[in-house]
């Protein structure tokens, strides 16, 4: 751990150069230490720190894109093994081999903290969405949770007959549904903007059934 400490600290010092650095972590205390060493990189590199309570990496690229960061940084801890992830705002995979080398910055800069960012993520993704979705379970991050709900959706505990299944990667990007046997992948930037895309897309109307 001390190791990957130093080279976190070392990357956050040439994130610095990037501009505003958002940096989340999830699955214990040593994800949340190094995500620590590396804003300390970052602000004795003359950086802007925004650590925020997300728990995925998704909403870190949200709120990176939403404010104009210059990079997103979140940690998963598995384990004993704690594995890193660094995008920018448009969720473009950040190679840490291109990066410019740490500034000798003079003047240290700040960090603060960002809460209620899972929250934030969902009511951006909703808006003003309104549908009538039905029954919906999820696997995946507590956001696509409250976005489905703030849309309409109600969200139970289990998969239930006729519902639809929203599954999400870990991470929040990558979103499929199961309804009525048919599997889809919404498109968006992140899961819950795919799930507000596909809560609004029109619903197919049998030709002719009863009634009809």
């Amino acid at each position: 751990m001390l190791r990957q400490g130093r080279e976190l600290f070392e990357l956050g010092a040439r994130l610095a150069r990037l501009g505003t650095l958002a940096i989340g972590s999830a699955g214990g205390e040593e994800a949340r230490l190094l995500a620590r060493a590396a804003g300390c990189g970052a602000a004795l590199a003359g950086g802007e720190v925004r650590f925020h309570d997300g728990t995925c990496a998704a909403c870190g690229v949200w709120l990176a894109g939403y404010y104009g960061f210059g990079a997103a940084l979140f940690l998963r801890q598995e384990g004993e093994a704690v594995g890193v992830s660094l995008h920018d705002g448009t969720g473009a995979v950040i190679d840490t081999g291109s990066l410019p080398a740490a500034g000798g910055a003079g003047t240290p800069g700040s960090w603060d903290l960002l809460t209620g960012a899972d929250c934030a993520w969902a009511a951006h993704r909703a808006g003003d969405r309104a549908v009538r979705g039905g029954v919906a379970f999820v696997n995946g991050p507590a956001a696509l949770t409250m976005a489905l709900e703030r849309m309409g959706w109600t969200v139970t505990r289990r998969p239930l007959p006729g519902g639809t299944v929203f599954t999400s990667d870990r991470e929040g990007f990558a979103l499929t549904v199961e309804r009525g046997g048919a599997v889809s992948h919404p498109a968006g930037a992140d899961a819950l903007e795919a799930a507000a895309g596909y809560g609004e897309e029109p619903r197919a109307i049998p030709a002719f059934g009863p009634g009809i």
